[in-house]
């Protein structure tokens, strides 16, 4: 089984907050890393988490990397400071930033419904006068959608995730948009396919396919 873990998962599953770290000698870390060791590996004994890897950084500067645990425990290989992890959600930080650079350039408008920048876009809904969903909504996972959407997800030959949106016509909403906050890859999904979109719109025409 490999280590898919991350380090904010394992803080925030320890049963009690760390004891307050002394201060000591500016650039001295011995303390700052023994108590967060001990922290991830209670966090880690207590929530069957195979391996974890951690870098603390201060001013651009690595002054202390470790892993902790296993990368594969099947076949004893430990983890290390170097050791590559699935980027998981990571991405939605990224996706996100791009949203908001576009909406600075003028580009799209994160409070304007969705299907103006995915014409195509459709959901079924129970809930009667629910406000539109816009791109806020999505990256603040108040749209009301489905948390994943699992059609062709495990697939060997999966196909773009801008295919997402047309796959969505027969599904329904969970929510109203704005009312519930409910984590969705879904979200992200449809944030990056509007990204994907304006980009494109606004490459020079002789860069376009």
């Amino acid at each position: 089984m490999q280590a898919m873990s991350r380090l904010g998962v394992v803080l925030l599953c320890c049963a009690g907050a760390p004891r307050r770290v002394l201060t000591g000698e500016h650039g001295d870390y011995t303390r700052t890393q023994q108590d967060i060791a001990r922290v991830i590996e209670q966090a880690m004994q207590k929530n069957g988490v195979t391996g974890l890897s951690i870098t603390l950084v201060d001013d651009q500067q690595v002054v202390w990397a470790q892993g902790f645990g296993y990368a594969d425990e099947l076949n004893s290989i430990s983890a290390t400071p170097e050791t590559v992890y699935r980027v998981g959600s990571v991405s939605d930080l990224f996706t996100a930033t791009a949203a908001m650079q576009l909406a600075e350039q003028g580009k799209i408008d994160i409070d304007r419904p969705l299907q103006t920048y995915l014409p195509e876009f459709s959901v079924k809904t129970r809930f009667t006068d629910s406000m539109p969903i816009t791109l806020r909504h999505l990256m603040s996972h108040h749209a009301g959608l489905p948390p994943n959407f699992l059609k062709g997800m495990w697939s060997t030959t999966p196909t773009p995730f801008t295919t997402v949106v047309d796959l969505l016509q027969n599904t329904y909403t969970i929510s109203p948009p704005h009312v519930v906050w409910s984590f969705s890859n879904l979200d992200v999904t449809l944030v990056g396919h509007v990204i994907e979109r304006s980009v494109a719109r606004h490459l020079p025409r002789t860069w376009r396919r």
